[in-house]
């Protein structure tokens, strides 16, 4: 069964513990540890979004990998119906949230990204398209490996080229964005 893969329970707290000691041994100043406290949360956004991007990417890479292994399309459609279900709810929810809650975030706080927020909620409408194309063909007895697996590039390529244009063009804002590290699901999806 193809799944998307979860967030890795290893991954750090990025908050630092309260009283953090100086390298010399000294607390730091109460102003000193909000500053690292909000440095580390703000990391953390473009950590998070890069998280969230990798784990829809290796979701994708693995039904790729299911369709190239030269199984069947009939044997191969439930399965592939399945995970186009769990992906596509998962990239549509990461999609959304951004659309509805990140998105607006970042132009409240740096309204001269709307440019760039546009391009890329166009993107997000090109995408739910192709997945949407994806679900037809899964649920047509004409569709071949081959197209399938032409659908799933297409999709990788987009998705790729997006992932990668959103992670630069944010990148700025990411590490300048005020707002609590526990909005990362509502602002990203739970991916």
């Amino acid at each position: 069964m193809i799944a998307l893969p979860k967030r890795s329970s290893g991954e750090p707290d990025t908050a630092p513990p309260a009283g953090i000691l100086h390298s010399s041994s000294t607390r730091l100043t109460p102003q000193e540890e909000q500053l690292i406290m909000r440095r580390n949360r703000i990391f953390s956004w473009h950590l998070e979004l890069q998280s969230v991007h990798h784990r829809l990417e290796k979701a994708l890479e693995e039904a790729r990998r299911s369709i190239r292994s030269g199984k069947r399309a009939q044997t191969l459609k439930p399965e592939l119906r399945s995970f186009c279900y769990t992906f596509c709810s998962a990239l549509g929810s990461h999609h959304g949230s951004e659309d509805t809650d990140f998105f607006p975030t970042l132009l409240k706080q740096m309204p001269e990204l709307e440019p760039v927020i546009t391009r890329l909620r166009r993107d997000h409408q090109v995408l739910a398209q192709l997945l949407a194309d994806f679900q037809r063909s899964l649920d047509s007895p004409e569709s071949s490996p081959q197209q399938l697996l032409q659908q799933i590039n297409n999709i990788k390529a987009v998705m790729k080229a997006h992932f990668g244009d959103e992670e630069h063009s944010l990148n700025q804002a990411l590490h300048a964005l005020d707002a609590p590290e526990s909005d990362k699901d509502r602002m990203f999806g739970d991916v």
